[in-house]
């Protein structure tokens, strides 16, 4: 499979990712096409105002150089759509290009061409842009452009065959190449997409990004109808609970952030202690963890808040210091809400609902 297509399927998490990436890679052909094209313009130009080059068939070249330029520009600007144009018609231009490139090269001396060297731009195009087979058709139209000198020239005239054959290896060289650092970026890109997000470096516990994701797929499980599951349905219930620290800033305060930090890693290391595999635990701000615990109703939240409570009961930032003080609030699927953005903000109400009863209470 070809390292583009592989691209393509590397944002699977929304509807129509792949769709817009794809869109995306066209959108960059497009502008890099119209650069080249405008470049080989500019190069076009130049070559017939410098000294020896022929000029038996100047206005067609002059010709040719301002189709290039203009096409150019469509395609930078956007005035041509690219990103709307299947890969085939991509490569439908490339080929369509190829008599005009002919012509550009019988105007300015065949075989001795200066423009000939231009060529390059177009081979680089088609070789990293054009997935697998369409790379060797797109660079493989180019070499035979290339040698249609052979028409009009002796092959031992100006070593033109000697010339046309190196031309012609050096594409397949750059071709291999390419597409193979296309694949290695693919694969670069894809190992990327799919690794777990990094730890919380100071607990080791999950970041927010990794629990979010495991409620998208509590959520999408609960109402998964594979499963024979409903979101709402009596027995499909989880709960999200949010474990804040308490007068964290005071702790580092009086005692430093060395202690904040410890007592931080010694609330989480006690409330890892007393969750089961199938539960998640997160630090979701500094002073704040969250657990999605699955298969809880009220009554488990509340054993849990409770356990929690009672784990980190012995946990002081200091020798003389109190126990800190936790304050824990949760949020049950289906009953407060379907979806994980709404379960957090009504967890989150009810923790700042709870930080005004006594230390006491969960």
């Amino acid at each position: 499979m070809s390292g583009l297509r592989r691209l393509e399927r590397l944002k699977p998490a929304a509807p129509g990712d792949d769709a817009l990436s794809v869109r995306d890679e066209r959108l960059i052909m497009g502008r890099w096409s119209g650069a080249l094209w405008l470049l080989a313009g500019a190069v076009g130009a130049a070559g017939q105002a410098m000294p020896g080059v022929p000029h038996d068939h100047a206005w067609l070249a002059w010709t040719l150089i301002a189709i290039s330029v203009v096409y150019g520009a469509a395609c930078l600007t956007g005035v041509i759509p690219w990103e709307r144009v299947s890969y085939g018609g991509h490569l439908a231009a490339i080929i369509a290009w190829q008599p005009l490139l002919a012509l550009a090269l019988w105007a300015s001396g065949g075989v001795d061409s200066y423009v000939q060297p231009v060529f390059i731009l177009a081979l680089l195009y088609a070789a990293y842009f054009m997935p697998g087979w369409m790379a060797w058709v797109g660079v493989g139209a180019l070499v035979v452009t290339n040698a249609t000198p052979l028409l009009y020239t002796s092959p031992g005239e100006h070593q033109a065959a000697a010339r046309i054959l190196a031309f012609a290896v050096a594409c397949e060289g750059v071709t291999l190449t390419l597409q193979h650092l296309k694949r290695r970026l693919v694969t670069a890109e894809q190992a990327a997409a799919t690794a777990p997000p990094p730890p919380d470096p100071l607990t080791g516990l999950h970041r927010r990004d990794a629990l979010d994701a495991a409620l998208e797929r509590a959520v999408a499980q609960a109402g998964d109808p594979r499963v024979g599951r409903r979101a709402g349905d009596g027995g499909v219930r989880f709960s999200l609970l949010l474990v804040e620290i308490e007068d964290l800033a005071t702790v580092t305060d009086t005692f430093g952030p060395l202690a904040a930090d410890r007592v931080i890693v010694d609330v989480a290391e006690s409330v890892r202690g007393v969750l089961r595999p199938s539960d998640v635990v997160a630090r979701t701000r500094p002073a704040e963890l969250a657990v999605l615990a699955s298969g809880a109703g009220e009554p488990g939240s509340l054993r849990l808040a409770q356990a929690i409570r009672e784990a980190a009961s012995d946990v002081r930032p200091g020798p003389s210091a109190p126990p800190v003080a936790l304050t824990v609030s949760w949020a049950l699927f289906p009953d407060e809400s379907r979806d994980p953005a709404g379960l957090f903000a009504a967890a989150d109400r009810g923790l700042h609902a709870r930080r005004r009863l006594p230390s006491s209470r969960a």
